[in-house]
């Protein structure tokens, strides 16, 4: 095989690839990964060769792994050089900062970064709570260096509190950042255009999201919690 040859398989190998990680992405955001089969993602992808997912990733969970480590990458790549930034004034971070810094890290930055990661929250937060095993998996204990990072903060400025409170209270923040997140997600790519115009949209939506969460980390435990412990 010549070289222009090669490059050409080489081009149409990785576009049928990409292809194939783009609908699998897509589908996953919308039905959850157990209500998407292979062969529905090899049609999304207009792929020819029905044994294509075989192909280029070997298994479905592999594929599910290699898109949950996609995004991870990026925005712990981002997340942390953000941390950095709020670190290197000698300073500690405010618990509002760095609930700041990791809302602000989840999302695209561009029309483009917006495109390629088309459902991306949606499905890492639909996974999590169907494969939990499958997702902390993938992120083989590297792509979550930076949210590691801000639950230490959280910790840090939660002190006072009992810790078995602050635990769970960092639990019930992923789980209402996953959900509120996702929200967003799904109207900032036009899914709920009209549907609930008033929840996304305003230009105080993601600060006013950030002071939702710091009350909800924040709020001084009831009599009753307390005597629960």
């Amino acid at each position: 095989m010549n070289q222009k040859v090669q490059a050409a398989t080489e081009t149409k190998s990785d576009t049928t690839r990409q292809r194939l990680m783009v609908a699998a992405r897509q589908l996953f955001s919308k039905f959850g990964v157990d209500g998407v089969s292979v062969r529905d993602i090899v049609a999304a992808a207009g792929a020819r060769n029905g044994a294509s997912i075989h192909y280029y990733f070997g298994t479905k969970e592999a594929l599910i792994q290699e898109l949950v480590a996609e995004g991870a990458k990026l925005i712990n790549q981002r997340r942390n050089g953000m941390l950095d930034a709020a670190e290197s004034s000698g300073r500690a971070p405010s618990l509002r900062e760095i609930v700041k810094i990791l809302v602000e890290s989840s999302f695209p930055k561009t029309a483009s970064e917006m495109q390629d990661r088309e459902g991306y929250l949606r499905f890492i937060t639909v996974l999590q709570l169907t494969h939990r095993k499958l997702f902390i998996a993938a992120l083989q204990n590297r792509w979550n260096s930076g949210y590691m990072r801000c639950l230490d903060h959280f910790r840090r400025a939660l002190a006072p509190m009992a810790p078995a409170i602050v635990e769970q209270r960092l639990r019930l923040m992923a789980l209402y950042l996953g959900a509120t997140l996702s929200s967003r997600e799904a109207a900032l790519e036009g899914k709920e255009i009209g549907k609930s115009p008033r929840l996304w949209g305003a230009a105080f939506d993601l600060d006013n999201l950030v002071d939702t969460v710091c009350g909800l980390l924040q709020q001084p435990p009831a009599p009753e919690t307390l005597s629960r412990q």
